[in-house]
Protein backbone atom coordinates (compact mmCIF):
# COMPACT_ATOMS: atom_id res chain seq x y z
CA UNK A 1 0.00 0.00 0.00
CA UNK A 2 1.10 3.52 -0.74
CA UNK A 3 -0.09 5.81 1.83
CA UNK A 4 1.26 9.58 1.35
CA UNK A 5 0.48 12.35 3.44
CA UNK A 6 2.13 15.42 5.26
CA UNK A 7 1.56 13.68 8.99
CA UNK A 8 3.82 10.97 7.85
CA UNK A 9 6.82 13.94 7.53
CA UNK A 10 5.97 15.51 10.99
CA UNK A 11 6.05 12.84 13.58
CA UNK A 12 3.45 14.76 15.61
CA UNK A 13 3.24 12.05 18.43
CA UNK A 14 6.54 12.51 19.23
CA UNK A 15 7.44 16.30 18.16
CA UNK A 16 7.96 18.69 20.56
CA UNK A 17 7.23 21.76 18.62
CA UNK A 18 6.01 21.96 14.76
CA UNK A 19 6.59 25.61 12.95
CA UNK A 20 4.60 26.54 9.92
CA UNK A 21 7.40 26.13 8.00
CA UNK A 22 8.21 22.41 9.30
CA UNK A 23 3.78 21.69 7.85
CA UNK A 24 4.70 23.86 4.98
CA UNK A 25 7.63 21.62 4.26
CA UNK A 26 5.91 18.15 5.38
CA UNK A 27 3.16 19.22 2.88
CA UNK A 28 5.72 20.14 -0.17
CA UNK A 29 7.74 16.53 0.20
CA UNK A 30 4.11 14.51 0.04
CA UNK A 31 3.15 15.97 -3.16
CA UNK A 32 7.15 15.24 -4.58
CA UNK A 33 6.22 11.39 -2.79
CA UNK A 34 2.61 12.03 -4.34
CA UNK A 35 4.33 12.85 -7.69
CA UNK A 36 6.84 10.24 -8.00
CA UNK A 37 4.33 6.98 -6.60
CA UNK A 38 1.78 8.23 -9.60
CA UNK A 39 4.46 8.06 -12.01
CA UNK A 40 5.06 4.50 -11.11
CA UNK A 41 1.50 3.58 -11.40
CA UNK A 42 0.09 2.06 -14.64
CA UNK A 43 -2.58 3.63 -16.70
CA UNK A 44 -5.33 1.70 -15.15
CA UNK A 45 -4.09 2.80 -11.72
CA UNK A 46 -5.48 4.89 -9.38
CA UNK A 47 -5.00 7.98 -6.90
CA UNK A 48 -7.50 8.14 -4.25
CA UNK A 49 -7.60 11.41 -2.74
CA UNK A 50 -8.90 10.63 0.89
CA UNK A 51 -9.90 13.89 2.95
CA UNK A 52 -12.13 15.05 5.69
CA UNK A 53 -11.46 17.22 8.73
CA UNK A 54 -8.91 16.09 11.27
CA UNK A 55 -9.84 13.00 13.30
CA UNK A 56 -12.84 12.29 10.97
CA UNK A 57 -11.09 8.63 10.44
CA UNK A 58 -9.38 9.14 7.01
CA UNK A 59 -6.26 6.84 8.05
CA UNK A 60 -7.95 4.35 9.72
CA UNK A 61 -10.47 4.27 6.31
CA UNK A 62 -7.32 3.82 4.33
CA UNK A 63 -5.73 0.85 6.73
CA UNK A 64 -9.02 -0.84 6.86
CA UNK A 65 -9.98 -0.54 2.87
CA UNK A 66 -6.80 -0.61 1.01
CA UNK A 67 -6.92 -3.73 0.24
CA UNK A 68 -10.03 -4.09 -1.42
CA UNK A 69 -8.97 -1.17 -4.37
CA UNK A 70 -6.37 -3.52 -5.81
CA UNK A 71 -2.52 -3.04 -5.69
CA UNK A 72 -1.63 -0.74 -8.21
CA UNK A 73 -2.91 2.66 -6.46
CA UNK A 74 -1.63 5.61 -4.15
CA UNK A 75 -3.94 6.60 -1.23
CA UNK A 76 -3.56 10.53 -0.70
CA UNK A 77 -4.51 11.67 2.87
CA UNK A 78 -5.14 14.80 4.22
CA UNK A 79 -7.64 17.57 5.02
CA UNK A 80 -7.89 18.94 1.71
CA UNK A 81 -11.35 20.71 2.65
CA UNK A 82 -12.13 22.48 -0.80
CA UNK A 83 -11.87 22.29 -4.61
CA UNK A 84 -8.62 24.92 -4.33
CA UNK A 85 -6.99 22.22 -1.56
CA UNK A 86 -7.96 19.36 -4.32
CA UNK A 87 -6.53 20.77 -7.20
CA UNK A 88 -2.85 20.20 -6.96
CA UNK A 89 -3.28 16.34 -6.31
CA UNK A 90 -5.78 16.34 -9.05
CA UNK A 91 -3.74 17.84 -11.49
CA UNK A 92 -0.79 15.43 -10.72
CA UNK A 93 -3.22 12.79 -10.82
CA UNK A 94 -3.79 14.04 -14.53
CA UNK A 95 -0.28 14.76 -15.75
CA UNK A 96 0.13 10.93 -15.00
CA UNK A 97 -2.65 9.84 -16.81
CA UNK A 98 -4.19 7.99 -13.89
CA UNK A 99 -7.69 8.23 -12.58
CA UNK A 100 -8.52 9.86 -9.38
CA UNK A 101 -11.16 8.95 -7.06
CA UNK A 102 -12.10 10.90 -4.15
CA UNK A 103 -12.91 9.71 -0.71
CA UNK A 104 -14.80 12.13 1.53
CA UNK A 105 -14.79 11.06 5.43
CA UNK A 106 -17.87 13.01 6.43
CA UNK A 107 -18.52 12.52 10.14
CA UNK A 108 -20.06 14.97 12.40
CA UNK A 109 -17.96 17.49 14.54
CA UNK A 110 -18.62 16.18 17.61
CA UNK A 111 -16.94 12.55 16.21
CA UNK A 112 -13.73 14.31 15.71
CA UNK A 113 -13.73 16.02 18.43
CA UNK A 114 -13.88 12.53 20.57
CA UNK A 115 -11.57 10.97 17.51
CA UNK A 116 -8.70 13.84 18.12
CA UNK A 117 -9.13 14.11 22.52
CA UNK A 118 -7.30 10.06 22.16
CA UNK A 119 -4.38 11.07 20.05
CA UNK A 120 -0.88 11.79 21.49
CA UNK A 121 1.60 14.67 21.44
CA UNK A 122 1.38 17.10 18.72
CA UNK A 123 -1.75 14.88 17.04
CA UNK A 124 -4.33 16.14 19.15
CA UNK A 125 -5.13 19.22 17.28
CA UNK A 126 -6.54 22.04 18.65
CA UNK A 127 -10.50 22.05 18.70
CA UNK A 128 -10.25 25.90 16.73
CA UNK A 129 -8.35 24.34 14.06
CA UNK A 130 -11.08 21.37 13.19
CA UNK A 131 -13.64 23.97 12.98
CA UNK A 132 -11.66 26.19 10.69
CA UNK A 133 -10.92 23.32 7.56
CA UNK A 134 -14.92 22.13 8.89
CA UNK A 135 -16.10 25.33 8.26
CA UNK A 136 -13.84 25.69 4.55
CA UNK A 137 -15.40 21.93 3.90
CA UNK A 138 -16.83 21.60 0.01
CA UNK A 139 -18.19 18.11 -0.96
CA UNK A 140 -16.27 16.79 -3.92
CA UNK A 141 -17.43 16.74 -7.19
CA UNK A 142 -17.12 14.91 -10.47
CA UNK A 143 -16.15 18.30 -12.14
CA UNK A 144 -13.30 18.85 -10.37
CA UNK A 145 -11.55 15.52 -12.15
CA UNK A 146 -13.07 12.37 -10.13
CA UNK A 147 -14.01 9.69 -11.61
CA UNK A 148 -15.87 8.33 -8.85
CA UNK A 149 -16.62 9.71 -5.04
CA UNK A 150 -17.01 7.86 -1.87
CA UNK A 151 -18.56 9.05 0.88
CA UNK A 152 -17.80 7.51 4.43
CA UNK A 153 -20.47 8.78 6.99
CA UNK A 154 -18.91 6.72 9.72
CA UNK A 155 -15.33 5.72 9.42
CA UNK A 156 -15.81 4.10 12.97
CA UNK A 157 -17.67 1.75 11.82
CA UNK A 158 -15.64 -1.22 10.48
CA UNK A 159 -19.01 -2.67 8.61
CA UNK A 160 -19.54 1.23 6.70
CA UNK A 161 -16.56 1.20 3.77
CA UNK A 162 -18.63 3.19 2.19
CA UNK A 163 -18.04 0.83 -0.95
CA UNK A 164 -20.91 -1.32 -2.74
CA UNK A 165 -20.88 -4.29 -0.64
Amino acid sequence: MNHIGPDFHLHLETAIAVSREDVSDAWERSYDELRHSLQQLSPHGTLYIVFGVQGSGKTSWIKSNASRMGGDCVFFDGPLPSREKRSRALAMAADARVQAVAVWVDVPLEVAFARNATRRGLAVIKEEAIRHVHAQLEPPSLDEGFVRIIRVVDAGNPNNHGLPA
